[in-house]
């Protein structure tokens, strides 16, 4: 059940009528017919993998340990440690701060998970999951934005999910939807942006707009008969701005290490010492 920011619910748009001439209504008709068909034979409820894997398309951030590459717990709800995985670099960044300041030896950085593989592991949907709580949380400015119109999970729904894990506002808008996709948005900007780059007006972007919690939107996606297939997660603008900060950092640092080798200032990787042996 999705929340209404000044909103209508998630449909697909109607299919404009060719007005030329007959001949062309029927082809048109035709085509209509064809994609309905297809539709409905697609319509079906995901399995917890398929879920997973449109959700892939979307990063997730952690706090790691430099040395063992693994997660490190950080502050939950209530000051409870848990290994948590965050929508939002910025909150991902705050997180590592404040291990930082309690742990100044250990050398920390951030991480990336795919969403979907973090929201498996948070509601423990798998096996050999770690023993520590698990969370997922949603981008803190987000839920500050739709704090007053964000309505709370079903009672069903509540029951079933992991309580650890934050609300997580998704936004979707019908007048960017397709036969072929249906985007989902995770911040305002992004729909904005989407909107402008499809060659809308700035002006005409409407005001209402569909908010879902993410995961009452997955319970759905794994409970309805429907056809998902256009359903697409469009990644955050500051998530892929994250990443790409990331890859040039650590290709400055495999430049450094590369020269450090190469004044005779450090050892060669293993596998080079190993071909020089």
């Amino acid at each position: 059940r999705g929340s209404r920011d000044r909103s209508r619910s998630m449909s697909a748009p109607s299919r404009m009528e060719d007005a030329e001439e007959q001949h062309a209504r029927r082809v048109s008709d035709g085509e209509a017919h064809q994609g309905s068909t297809d539709a409905e034979h697609h319509a079906r409820p995901l399995e917890v993998q398929e879920v997973v894997e449109k959700l892939n398309t979307v990063p997730a951030f952690k706090v790691v340990d430099d040395e063992t590459g693994d997660i490190v717990p950080t502050p939950g709800k209530g000051g409870e440690a848990c290994l948590c995985w965050y929508a939002d670099p910025h909150d991902a960044r705050v997180a590592l701060a404040i291990v930082a300041a309690r742990e100044p030896g250990r050398q920390l950085s951030l991480g990336t998970t795919p969403l979907g593989t973090a929201l498996a592991m948070s509601e423990g949907w798998g096996t050999g999951l770690p023993s520590m709580p698990l969370r997922l949380q949603a981008s803190s400015a987000v839920l500050r934005s739709v704090r007053d119109v964000l309505s709370p999970l079903p009672e069903r729904a509540a029951a079933a999910l992991n309580a650890r894990t934050s609300a997580f506002p998704v936004f979707l808008m019908e007048e960017l939807q397709s036969p072929s996709v249906a985007p989902v948005f995770f911040r305002r900007e992004d729909l904005a942006s989407c909107w402008r780059i499809s060659g809308r007006a700035p002006e005409a972007l409407p005001d209402s707009l569909t908010l879902y919690d993410l995961r009452v939107l997955v319970l759905k996606m794994m409970s309805t008969g429907a056809d998902w297939r256009s359903l697409m997660f469009v990644a955050p603008g500051s998530s892929l701005q994250q990443i790409d900060a990331a890859s040039q950092h650590g290709a400055v640092r495999d430049l450094e290490r590369q020269a450090a080798v190469a004044r005779g200032d450090e050892p060669p990787p293993l596998e080079e010492a190993a071909a020089i042996a």
